[in-house]
């Protein structure tokens, strides 16, 4: 049995307006708080935070990356000419490439395969051809 509700009345109820300015007042005039981030020095970290952090760098370095390439090819072949396979194996065989994938998405978005690359200061050019170029540069 559908509920009318009658929007004319409802919007000339005063209750209706206390509820909505509270709901206003919760929502938008109160600070929420927000919890210390440990890695800022807002705060001592977690104890399980330090392997963690070592197990996401090692799944984001360029080994991960050549890894999960190589384990996506050869999931891939095995499946187009592995035969007959049990359906365990292909299963097995999908999670494999799964997460491949997975570590091969997050090394190739994370840039962690292009981020070794450093332009050192100028200070630290000793031939003084090298820095005629960069001295004319910066004048214009």
């Amino acid at each position: 049995m559908p509920i009318k509700v009658d929007v004319r009345s409802l919007l000339c109820s005063p209750a209706f307006w206390l509820l909505a300015a509270f709901t206003a007042l919760v929502l938008f005039g109160v600070n929420p708080a927000h919890a210390a981030d440990a890695s800022a020095g807002g705060g001592a970290g977690l104890p399980w935070e330090g392997p963690l952090d070592k197990l996401q760098r090692s799944i984001s370095g360029p080994v991960a990356f050549v890894i999960a390439l190589l384990g996506i090819v050869a999931c891939g072949a095995t499946l187009i000419w592995g035969g007959e396979i049990s359906e365990f194996a292909r299963r097995m065989i999908y999670v494999v490439m799964v997460i491949c994938v997975l570590v091969f998405a997050n090394t190739l978005l994370t840039g962690a395969l292009f981020s070794g690359a450093t332009v050192p200061a100028a200070g630290l050019f000793t031939d003084s051809a090298a820095l005629a170029p960069a001295a004319t540069v910066s004048a214009r």
